[in-house]
């Protein structure tokens, strides 16, 4: 067996796990998860990618390997693009649903509700809070030395310990409870800002009097 041959093996069946679990990595945000952890993921996938396609492929990998007849030194290397193919294209379709599974939180929905786990997809509680379809909307946010802005949340932070958000049609609330409406397109809270609450507004409120866009 050639070493070049059998590197080139090996690295064809470890790539599609790694590659779906970079597409994962990519388009969703998960709890943060040791080397460790990532390497056995990737693995774990790949080894589904070729439970599901090698039946297909009677049961070969997409590389091989023979002697040649009258050189028994010499290797030579055969690839089967068509199972290639299949591995890249299952690898990115699983990917891109399993983040999208994250995302919308679908499997632990149901373990949730089957009453085997409390636990969400979701990498923290402000992310779950501001990818729940139910508490989109606008906004009143409590910032440090007693200050609190309302608007509507355009987006906000992903990262694990940053807590920052971007509001349109904002406004300043004043002690009395009068809005006071901020010029421009919103307002970009930071981390300096230190929200020290979110509160989420019912709809009604929201398109009521009490909304920046209805108050002088």
């Amino acid at each position: 067996m050639p070493d070049k041959a059998e590197a080139l093996g090996i690295l064809l069946v470890l790539l599609p796990g790694f590659a779906s679990a970079y597409v994962v990595h990519m388009l969703a945000v998960r709890r943060k998860k040791s080397d460790l952890e990532k390497i056995v993921e990737a693995l774990l996938f790949s080894l589904l990618f070729y439970l599901v396609t090698l039946p297909f492929f009677s049961n070969t990998l997409p590389i091989g390997w023979r002697p040649m007849d009258n050189h028994p030194d010499i290797y030579q290397v055969t690839v089967i693009w068509k199972h290639l193919a299949a591995l890249a294209g299952l690898a990115l379709v699983f990917g891109v649903v399993y983040a999208a599974n994250i995302n919308h939180d679908w499997l632990m929905s149901f373990f949730r509700w089957i009453k085997v786990t409390d636990r969400s997809s979701r990498s923290t509680i402000w992310n779950d809070a501001f990818q729940d379809p139910d508490l989109d909307g606008y906004v009143q946010v409590g910032l440090s030395g007693d200050r609190n802005v309302i608007g509507w949340v355009n987006d906000y932070s992903d990262e694990e310990g940053s807590f920052e958000l971007l509001l349109g049609d904002a406004a300043w609330v004043e002690r009395d409870g009068r809005l006071q409406p901020i010029k421009g397109p919103g307002i970009l809270i930071t981390n300096e800002a230190r929200i020290e609450y979110v509160m989420f507004l019912d709809q009604d409120e929201a398109d009521g009097s009490d909304s920046p866009e209805q108050t002088s």
